[in-house]
């Protein structure tokens, strides 16, 4: 075989090993796009199609024949959530059912939950008591996981005080505001409780999303 032979079959292995490098290359950002696609889409929406402000958006009970809003946008009139469970949080479009009673430390039973909403802890208050209600949803799955869980609580970091929170129980809605937005470690658990005077309603998601090394805790002040 001649030289020029040899540096042909050398130069064609380097063109196809650039070929895989990008084929490779690709099929890496496919992937971490399909994995992060919920948190991806979250904030594109967050920043680039705002909510209507609070005054120009009425909420209400949804009744037997209509469904939850699916997709808040600028020119959503009126919001309708779950009647007989349901939290609406117009900054970061959070609409969703709540799955009442659910224990926070069974991992089996709030997966379960998740898939269909926000978890309400068992143990702790309901809209109509006096005290905490403390309502969680994970953003911590695996890759395989993740597309089929909610999203809803990817953007509370985005939260700030006096921020409006809606949460309807047994045809009633209750309007909470934000007081403060702290991150904690995993393992702090008063939250679960009552820890103010005040009737409280606590939201808890893992951070950063899509880890699980700490938690992000909403506190809000029932405001009606």
């Amino acid at each position: 075989m001649s030289e020029v032979d040899k540096t042909e079959i050398k130069n064609q292995k380097a063109v196809w090993r650039k070929y895989i490098g990008i084929l490779l290359l690709v099929l890496g950002i496919v992937i971490l796009l399909f994995t992060f696609q919920p948190i991806i889409s979250a904030y594109l929406d967050f920043y680039f199609a705002p909510t209507p402000k609070e005054d120009q958006v009425k909420v209400e009970i949804v009744t037997a024949d209509e469904e939850i809003t699916k997709e808040v946008k600028q020119d959503t009139q009126v919001v309708f959530v779950d009647n007989n469970f349901g939290l609406y949080i117009p900054k970061i479009k959070a609409n969703a059912e709540v799955i009442k009673n659910v224990d926070p430390f069974n991992q089996e039973a709030y997966t379960q939950a998740l898939i269909s909403g926000v978890a309400h802890a068992k143990g702790s208050a309901l809209p109509s008591e006096d005290g905490n209600v403390f309502l969680f949803a994970h953003s911590a799955v695996n890759f395989y996981e993740r597309r089929k869980y909610n999203v809803y609580f990817y953007l509370l970091n985005e939260l700030r005080k006096d921020d409006p929170i809606y949460v309807s129980y047994q045809n009633v809605i209750y309007k909470y505001k934000v007081l403060e937005v702290t991150i904690v470690n995993p393992d702090e658990v008063k939250y679960l409780g009552r820890y103010m005077e005040e009737d409280t309603l606590t939201l808890m998601t893992c951070w950063p999303a899509g880890a699980n090394i700490k938690r992000t805790i909403v506190t809000a002040i029932r405001d009606i």
